[in-house]
């Protein structure tokens, strides 16, 4: 139970950071922030996988040592939530695959194609 908690509330976390750094990325389109986000969402993915798999080993036990809990020969399904987890388990793994993908970096409009010196997305001015 104390694992599949941590888990969930981990990934809650995890969640609302990628979300975060998402939406700061849609407003400054740096690659490392794309990055980052890309890997906070495959790591959202993965504690949401984790917390599946605690579930189904959690029913497993239950169903093979704790007759009190599951009798013997009764039929039990996951319902609808646990099809939840999982599709958001993939969306998320999408999300991060995508970010990945959009987060190459990008030379300055005017740069040759050959420069290896041009600028990342957009021109900074550093104002002394």
């Amino acid at each position: 139970m104390r694992t599949g908690s941590a888990f969930g509330i981990i990934a809650l976390l995890v969640m609302v950071l990628g979300h975060i750094f998402a939406i700061y990325t849609l407003r400054r389109p740096r690659y490392i922030l794309k990055r980052l986000t890309a890997l906070m969402h495959l790591m959202t993915a993965a504690c949401v996988l984790v917390e599946n798999e605690v579930f189904i080993r959690r029913v497993e036990y239950a169903d093979a040592h704790l007759p009190e809990r599951i009798p013997n020969k009764a039929n039990h399904t996951y319902g609808y939530s646990f099809v939840l987890s999982w599709m958001c388990f993939v969306f998320f793994v999408i999300a991060g695959i995508v970010f990945l993908l959009t987060s190459h970096k990008r030379k300055a409009e005017m740069a040759d194609i050959d420069d290896t010196g041009a600028e990342e997305d957009e021109p900074v001015a550093i104002r002394r």
